[in-house]
């Protein structure tokens, strides 16, 4: 019988919480899966849980390597991938026992269906939902009028930014060699989705949050602020949102104006990661980084921002003006601040 859906579940020192995924996969309604475990160099038990569902139950299938991150075990997880469509779940989320048939059920060869998402923290506490509110297709082009709301709601830090909630098709993935950048750790599901979406025609949305994020108090996307200051990450995340915004013809104004205001948030989240080098990086090297990245921005974005009665806009205002010295003070400043605070504190 043919393989119809491969769920790829890469994971690393998850052994307190990996039962609860794999159950959760076991207990699918839909039967015609396998599950990809890429076990990423784990130190603790992970690996022998994945072993343990293995040996009951061959649709289970086991990997092992040495620890590379997310990327490069979601990539081994699409070579070995045999099923038609790929669905990937995070080891620390779980899925209800419906969740491949209804995204199954929406999908065809040119549409990507994708469901909602609840989040809760390691307790258990409600934080928030990302729902779906309607079951309606979207067209991936500028004749569907909802589609820049759609994308602007969902694209942004929603359910179409990450891997999980949806179904993909495998065979176009393969066409067109999709893949994880594995040399950044933040956004990397961002860049992989917009580079998806280009080949295909359109999204269907299924009005049920199917999907559970369980927040954990370590993550990968936490670590990596350490990283921004000295990467250019943030600068591939917009090129990808404005090459698919492009090749897709998305002129309507009030998208633009969000992807701008996008450009804004990841600009100042980039220059912001100077407070996380601070004891690392000399000032001399921070300065000249901050210098370079605001000589090399895109000034004209930051003209709407720079007239807000904010500290936003005093930052954007310094941007704009190729002013990198108030910036640096600013954040030398907001530095000795939190330094005094956090040692008052204890």
């Amino acid at each position: 019988m043919d393989i119809l859906i491969s769920v790829i579940i890469p994971v690393y020192n998850r052994d307190y919480c990996l039962t609860r995924c794999l159950d959760s996969v076991w207990s699918q309604s839909f039967t015609d899966w396998e599950c990809i475990l890429v076990d990423d160099g784990s130190t603790d038990q992970t690996l022998s849980v994945c072993r343990r569902y293995a040996a009951a139950d061959s649709r289970f299938r086991v990997y092992s390597q040495p620890n590379g991150g997310a990327s490069v075990a979601r990539n081994r997880g699409l070579e070995l991938a045999q099923g038609g469509y790929i669905a990937f779940i995070d080891s620390d989320d779980w899925v209800e026992g419906d969740y491949l048939q209804l995204l199954y059920d929406s999908a065809d060869e040119n549409t990507m269906p994708f469901c909602g998402q609840e989040v809760k923290d390691s307790f258990g506490t409600f934080v928030r939902e990302a729902p779906v509110k309607s079951d309606r297709s979207y067209r991936l082009d500028r004749s569907d009028h909802h589609l820049p709301g759609l994308l602007i709601e969902h694209l942004f830090g929603g359910v179409l930014t990450g891997p999980v909630c949806k179904l993909y098709n495998r065979n176009i993935i393969e066409k067109h060699q999709i893949s994880f950048p594995p040399d950044i750790r933040w956004g990397e599901d961002l860049i992989f989705n917009c580079t998806y979406y280009l080949h295909i025609s359109q999204l269907k949305g299924v009005p049920l949050s199917l999907y559970h994020v369980i927040k954990q108090k370590v993550s990968l996307t936490e670590n990596s602020i350490y990283d921004f200051f000295l990467t250019d990450v943030n600068q591939r995340l917009c090129n990808c949102v404005f090459d698919f915004s492009k090749a897709k013809g998305l002129d309507n104004p009030a998208y633009k104006a969000h992807i701008v205001d996008y450009y804004v948030l990841l600009f100042f989240r980039t220059i912001s990661g100077v407070l996380c080098v601070h004891e690392q990086v000399p000032w001399r090297k921070r300065y000249e980084r901050m210098k370079w990245l605001v000589i090399r921005a895109d000034r004209d974005k930051f003209k709407k921002s720079m007239f807000r009665p904010d500290i936003l806009g005093y930052k954007s205002m310094a941007v704009y003006f190729r002013m990198p010295v108030l910036l640096f003070l600013f954040y030398e400043i907001k530095y000795l601040f939190l330094f005094l605070r956090n040692k008052t504190t204890y």
